[in-house]
């Protein structure tokens, strides 16, 4: 995994950390006793079970190629084989998973491939609260090998993808390789005051882009190498049982590679939270803050709001992100994105849902907003029907769309996909 180059971010967020551990000291006797971060329990059972799974699906694609004209047509057989490691002790969590993804494709056979992922999860809360009380540390690491870069959804095996590559644009297909590193620490002073502080290693490398037949858009679109790394320190504030405030310092840094020429940017910025729980089946959570370009000061503003609702039978979630993040695609440019997404689950019996899900983002090269600019959205109506304790059936829907605009020259795709899905689990 791609942890070269990561060192000194990581040694800068436990140094945060640790002075803070410094300048606050685990009590002595007399002293309020600081409280623990929450440790992973003992369970029964085994420490260690492994999880195997597959996936099995069958798809209809109105546009596999991602590129106007057509028809670009095909039907779809993937494959997927995954297996879990879950440690669990009082010490240490450990999840550690992998696999492949195999598709093949009944009309355009040279698109068909073999990807590969895999993840690992780290709980060290455990162990550093006992070497130090109230200290925590998680560590995860994220890689993914696909010719089909995703757009609005991301996953392996339950490990999503950071959102500064999950934004809605859909590259063309090549070769890609995107590897996510996290290391968070924490250290809580009192029962309502913590100090928080994660370092996010974002690297993204692609190959030539898929050869596309002889009609339809042909021209070939630059796919471009990018390092994105953000530092996120400061404090969460439990103001009273069900209301917590943070406010951060956020750092990001990102690097563009095209073709041999490299380019960068870095901005500077505070970040304050808000998160309640207002009623039992109702959680809000809302995020708004600043960042500076460090070359030409210039000022966006970034945040985020979050609605749950959980009711007996339905479940709503609505979200909102407006952030920094860097284009892979097209130009070497930051990015202001804004991606909205809703989400509503109906259970209509125990083993029997319907769900409908929604995305929207816009994407625009900052400073200038006419170098080059994204809008995109897709829906998705899925019914999933689990069938025994290993085996889940979902049938779905999904129409996607991206407008792209450079230079005033505006192009669009659309694809329409109806997929069966068949996912077996052995816990």
């Amino acid at each position: 995994m791609a942890w070269q180059g990561r060192g000194a971010a990581i040694l800068v967020v436990v140094g945060t950390v640790s002075g803070m551990v410094m300048m606050n000291p685990a009590p002595v006797q007399g002293q309020a006793v600081i409280p623990s971060t929450p440790t992973p329990k003992a369970v029964a059972g085994p420490a260690t079970n492994i999880i195997p799974s597959i996936t099995l699906s069958e798809r209809y694609d109105s546009n596999v190629y991602f590129i106007s004209g057509g028809p670009f047509e095909d039907y779809v057989t993937r494959v997927s084989p995954q297996v879990r490691v879950v440690h669990m002790r009082q010490l240490i969590e450990a999840r550690v998973g992998g696999g492949l993804t195999s598709e093949l494709y009944v009309k355009n056979p040279g698109l068909n491939y073999v990807g590969a992922n895999g993840a690992i999860n780290l709980n060290l809360d455990g162990a550093m609260n006992r070497l130090v009380r109230g200290l925590g540390l998680q560590i995860s690491d994220i890689f993914q090998y696909t010719p089909q870069p995703p757009a609005f959804i991301g996953s392996t095996q339950g490990d999503e993808l950071p959102e500064s590559v999950v934004i809605g644009v859909q590259a063309r297909r090549a070769n890609s390789t995107t590897n996510a590193g996290t290391v968070a620490a924490s250290y809580w002073v009192s029962p309502r005051l913590s100090f928080n502080s994660t370092y996010k290693d974002l690297r993204r490398q692609f190959g030539n882009a898929t050869p596309v037949p002889p009609t339809g858009e042909i021209q070939q679109t630059s796919l471009i190498d990018i390092t994105f790394q953000t530092v996120t320190s400061g404090l969460a504030l439990n103001v009273s049982p069900i209301h917590t405030v943070t406010l951060s310092h956020q750092y990001q840094h990102g690097t563009f590679d095209q073709q041999g020429t490299k380019n960068d940017f870095s901005t500077q910025g505070a970040i304050a939270g808000w998160t309640s729980p207002f009623t039992p089946t109702l959680t809000a959570s809302v995020t708004g803050g600043f960042a500076v370009f460090a070359t030409t000061n210039d000022l966006q503003y970034v945040g985020s709001a979050s609605l749950l609702w959980k009711g007996e039978h339905t479940d709503l979630t609505l979200s909102y992100r407006r952030m920094i993040a860097p284009s892979f695609f097209v130009a070497a440019t930051p990015l202001l994105s804004q991606v909205v997404t809703a989400t509503a689950t109906h259970h209509v019996t125990e083993p029997f849902s319907v769900s409908l899900s929604g995305n929207y983002a816009h994407s625009e090269s900052i400073p200038d907003s006419s170098l080059l600019k994204f809008e995109s959205y897709s829906v998705m109506p899925s019914m999933q029907y689990r069938v025994n304790q290993v085996m889940t059936a979902t049938l779905s829907y999904a129409f996607y769309t991206l407008d792209r605009t450079t230079s005033s020259q505006t192009s669009s795709f659309d694809r329409n996909i109806v997929m069966l899905r068949i996912f077996a689990e052995w816990e």
